[in-house]
């Protein structure tokens, strides 16, 4: 019987769990992704690529998975157009969606996903200079 009542616990909490938006992977250590560069975050609405600069951001990600071997999430890819240089230029953002996998150990103990898969998912393009496919993220950096 006492066992009933401990996995009946358990479900109830997972499931409190997956309502309020908290999987029990992520909550456990699972996963997770440099949202800002300095320090690990779990389901980000932004994800900077560009952690030198900025001028290159995954935002205003809505996530459909999180917290296993990979994250699915939609939104936009925004970039700096540079022109007529980066500390002048003007901020663009075309649809796009992201897969992130890999996710390794960090110096700061998180488990971050640390490839980025970005496909953009309309006519809109930015210039050739930048493509979607596959770039590395970083560990948070040191602050």
């Amino acid at each position: 019987m006492r066992l009933r009542g401990s996995r009946l616990r358990m479900a109830l909490l997972a499931l409190i769990a997956v309502i309020i938006g908290v999987s029990v992977a992520t909550a456990s250590g699972g996963a997770r992704v440099v949202g800002n560069c300095t320090r690990s975050q779990v389901r980000p609405a932004n994800i900077i690529v560009a952690c030198a600069d900025g001028n290159i951001a995954l935002t205003r990600l809505r996530w459909s998975t999180f917290g296993g071997t990979v994250a699915r999430a939609s939104g936009q890819f925004s970039y700096n157009d540079c022109n007529p240089n980066c500390a002048a230029g003007h901020f663009h953002s075309v649809p796009a969606t992201v897969v992130l996998s890999k996710p390794r150990r960090c110096p700061d103990g998180h488990r971050d996903y640390r490839l980025a898969d970005t496909q953009f998912t309309s006519s809109r393009r930015p210039p050739s200079t930048l493509t979607a496919g596959t770039v590395t993220l970083s560990c948070p950096l040191k602050g």
